[in-house]
């Protein structure tokens, strides 16, 4: 089964690799995105493909086309604590996403990785919040 990459979702800078050959390649999300891209596309990053031939060992470049699970927000979560222990946590959370980041993270604008959702839960769990412990929203994507 092929899987369909939406190519208007594609980060410009992300970098395609053309290594059909690669014993990866089916599960590669550089390589998928390479076999989606159109043909009108003039110019695209690519991983240098005699770079690729050099190595050895595991390739570097390779990205898991398997989607993870992102979260959206953290409003809710903050809005269930108690004052005192809300204000403390916000304080927390905004040196952990420096300045204007914080508030793009709060509402959902920018995604969380799983990564991230672990540290923003033990910081809440340190500061006093009770579960459940459930972000705003959640998507799944590709982990560009």
């Amino acid at each position: 089964m092929t899987m369909k990459i939406d190519y208007d979702k594609v980060p410009h800078q992300y970098a395609r690799c053309f290594q059909a050959s690669c014993p990866k390649a089916a599960t590669c999300l550089r390589h998928l995105v390479a076999e989606a891209m159109p043909e009108s596309e003039e110019r695209c990053m690519i991983v240098s493909p005699k770079y690729l031939a050099s190595i050895k060992d595991a390739c570097p470049y390779y990205r898991s086309s398997e989607k993870i699970r992102y979260a959206k927000g953290f409003v809710g979560m903050l809005n269930a604590m108690p004052y005192k222990e809300h204000c403390a946590a916000v304080s927390c959370l905004k040196s952990m996403f420096h300045g204007r980041n914080y508030y793009r993270v709060r509402k959902g604008e920018r995604l969380l990785s799983p990564n991230e959702q672990s540290k923003v839960l033990n910081l809440l769990k340190k500061m006093g919040a009770k579960e459940p412990f459930i972000f705003d929203a959640y998507i799944e994507d590709f982990a560009w």
